[in-house]
């Protein structure tokens, strides 16, 4: 094999993996810290409606934001698991098949570059160039055959890290003007910086994925705005009804 055409594509497979990962890791930064901002908002101004006391809504929001971004780092670490193993479970199937079936993997190979316009004379050269290299024949056969990208197979223990920090991050956002402020005023205050977080997060967001900052801004903040008041509003209405 020619070793400069070896080392360019482990080399386009490397970036590509590290784009795959970083991406990951940022929607787990983007779902952290808009679900600590709006489920610590509405749960503290909740507590302080009923309690009126500053130091048992820190107390309390402590509690929730310790409680919350554990689970959600926990959840976080199981799921990105499952998916991991599904797909290696996948890539590891397509792999015996190659060892056990290539005439008939081959004849897939066939079959999948004359579906993507290749004349034959072309597919013919394509696949014996292909099946010359079992890694480069098993990465034709997920990433075609089974739409798989070796980008998929997430870091469990980092995107478990990565939703445990934004969540803890998000959640103390609003706690901290009752470390501060009066009930009355900090419950204003909360929610103000709720709103304003959540809209900065979805400007962020856009510069990260180039779209427009106002538009995906005010998405975020409806969005999950809207999330977070009905959520609150419910509460209140509950508490009504059991005559808390």
């Amino acid at each position: 094999m020619n070793m400069r055409g070896e080392g360019e594509r482990q080399q386009r497979s490397f970036l590509h993996h590290k784009i795959s990962t970083s991406a990951s890791l940022i929607r787990e930064m983007v779902f952290g810290l808009e679900d600590g901002i709006v489920s610590t908002t509405g749960a503290i101004i909740g507590i302080a409606a009923g309690s009126q006391d500053n130091r048992i809504v820190i107390l309390s929001g402590m509690v929730i934001v310790v409680v919350e971004a554990l689970s959600m780092a926990a959840g976080s670490f199981l799921s990105s698991k499952s998916h991991r193993q599904l797909l290696e479970r996948k890539i590891e199937e397509e792999r015996q098949e190659i060892e056990e079936k290539p005439l008939e993997e081959i004849a897939e190979l066939r079959a999948m570059y004359r579906d993507r316009g290749f004349s034959q004379d072309e597919v013919e050269l394509i696949v014996r160039r292909v099946i010359r290299d079992k890694n480069l024949w098993l990465e034709e056969m997920i990433t075609k055959e089974l739409q798989i990208g070796l980008g998929q197979l997430e870091h469990p223990r980092s995107a478990a890290l990565m939703m445990w920090l934004s969540y803890t991050v998000g959640g103390i956002i609003p706690i901290l003007p009752f470390v501060f402020l009066g009930v009355g005023s900090a419950s204003v205050t909360a929610f103000v910086i709720g709103l304003v977080s959540l809209f900065l997060l979805g400007v962020w967001k856009a510069k990260i994925t180039a779209t427009s900052r106002w538009r995906s801004g005010l998405e975020m903040l409806v969005v999950a705005g809207a999330a977070g008041t009905i959520g609150f509003l419910v509460g209140r209405l509950a508490a009504a009804i059991v005559g808390i």
